[in-house]
């Protein structure tokens, strides 16, 4: 029966990631290191990996100054990061970190066979985007992401290619902000969880709840409010011991914010979440009322932007960047 409920639930979850990944690192990055705006080279790739992905819908030549133009996630009248074309084939390290921050959300680790599980979950994405811990048992690989791309990064600076050392730590960037959504570290409250083996329609509201809150902060970055760019820009950077102690400070972000950004999504958009997704039409709509969920939202990504000014300061002087 427990291991009939497990999968259940997972049924109900989701195969997305916090929207607007290009506007939160590139307001951490820039109001963080010291060398953001040195150029880099532009390298070819040139690696021989142990992780496999989609060949099919992954690009490894440089394509800054060509993704904003081309956004896949942002919408008409959307307040972007800037994206310049190279100049003689360089990039600035904010640009490298900003652009190729959404990369693993443009298809390389979709229709994939790692595990068992992704067929409940809706594919192999979000195997590596996502960390579970649900009666005792651990699902996906979200850490080991970050952990993977963090080696590539180091291992890239110390062959002397600052263009994928910082392109690979790019990513680690993103997986380390997956690990931050609330969504990404419980599909639900318990209470849910139990229901979904019983109610399909509980499993589709978590699934727009989801989806919902990821484009809640790309909400409030595209439309530059205030309050958030405040809270990312003016966090102050904060040291952990190691890697692990920084998921585990990540991780325990999402978890502790859950209960109430749940709470709130659902006060507010009951009914549609029953029905469909959010997009940033229905948040403006009701803008006057979603200061409690931005509140919750603007302290998820204050205390995040702290670990992960810290991590970046700290692993640019350790690959001697800084």
């Amino acid at each position: 029966m427990k291991r009939f409920v497990i999968f259940i639930v997972l049924m109900g979850t989701v195969v997305l990631a916090w929207n607007g990944h290009d506007s939160l690192t590139y307001l951490i990055v820039t109001s963080t290191l010291s060398n953001a705006q040195e150029m880099v080279e532009i390298t070819p790739y040139n690696y021989v990996e142990k992780r496999v992905y989609n060949t099919e819908k992954m690009i490894l030549e440089d394509y800054c100054g060509q993704f904003e133009k081309q956004h896949p996630f942002a919408w008409k009248g959307a307040i972007l990061p800037p994206d310049p074309e190279p100049v003689d084939g360089r990039v600035p390290v904010w640009q490298i970190l900003t652009i190729y921050s959404f990369e693993p959300d443009l298809g390389m680790d979709e229709g994939l066979d790692l595990s068992p599980l992704q067929g409940i979950i809706g594919g192999s994405q979000g195997v590596r985007h996502m960390k579970y811990n649900i009666l005792m048992f651990e699902f996906f690989e979200g850490s080991q992401s970050f952990y993977y791309f963090v080696d590539m990064s180091r291992k890239a600076f110390e062959n002397g290619d600052r263009y994928w050392g910082y392109r690979f730590l790019a990513r680690a960037i993103h997986y380390l902000e997956d690990l931050s959504q609330p969504y990404h570290n419980t599909p639900g409250s318990l209470s849910e969880i139990l229901q979904v083996a019983f109610d399909s329609s509980v499993a589709e509201m978590l699934f727009n709840a989801h989806y919902s809150y990821d484009e809640y902060l790309a909400y409030l970055l595209y439309n530059e409010d205030k309050e958030t760019i405040a809270a990312v820009t003016e966090a102050e950077p904060r040291f952990v011991r190691n890697n692990r102690e920084l998921i585990q400070r990540v991780r325990l972000i999402g978890l502790n914010h859950f209960g109430a950004v749940h709470d709130e999504l659902k006060r507010l958009f009951q009914t549609t979440l029953m029905n469909r997704q959010l997009t940033h039409e229905d948040f403006a709509l009701r803008e006057d009322d979603t200061s409690l969920l931005k509140t919750y939202t603007v302290e998820i990504v204050s205390q995040f932007s702290s670990l992960l000014k810290g991590f970046l300061l700290s692993f640019l002087k350790q690959v001697g960047e800084i």
